[in-house]
């Protein structure tokens, strides 16, 4: 029996979505249960204040390559100023890549949120948009556009 079927419980499993990182988000009637790092936290549905996934950033990745072009194309007049510039840059592209489909999950109780990366964001996203009207309090999800966390709504009324 796994960590994650423990904790459940008598609550039956709705969605079971692996994460990149290793482990499991399991969402139930009642909780959304994060299966991380070997220990488990389970959150109340009514307490998830709002859901957020990041976006890969394409600027910084652009950016990051270009910065290790320049490193690549100054080596021949200073080769450690070169390299420097080079390494920087494809340590800035391996984070930006490393970052992406960050999903993190503000808890009303938690100053801090809590952030998964999720195998599918698509499938993530899709899981959790129903928990808005089931729960009915004012949780939102912003499905892969948002690099920043800010929604922006129009009023069509």
């Amino acid at each position: 029996m796994t960590a994650l079927s423990e904790a459940v419980g008598d609550d039956e499993i709705r969605e079971r979505l692996p994460l990149r990182t290793g482990g499991a988000v399991a969402l139930t009637d009642d909780h959304l249960l994060v299966a991380a790092d070997d220990e488990v936290t389970r959150i109340a549905l009514d307490d998830v204040a709002e859901v957020t996934i990041e976006a890969f950033d394409w600027f910084l990745a652009v950016l990051s390559v270009l910065l290790v072009g320049y490193g690549l194309y100054s080596i021949p007049r200073n080769a450690l100023l070169g390299v420097a510039f080079a390494a920087f840059g494809a340590g800035s592209l391996y984070w930006t890549y490393r970052k992406r489909g960050k999903a993190r999950i503000a808890v009303a109780d938690r100053p801090k949120p809590i952030s998964v990366f999720p195998a599918d964001t698509e499938a993530f996203a899709d899981a959790l948009e129903p928990l808005r009207a089931e729960a009915g309090t004012e949780n939102e999800v912003n499905g892969g556009s948002e690099v920043d966390g800010t929604n922006e709504e129009t009023n069509s009324e």
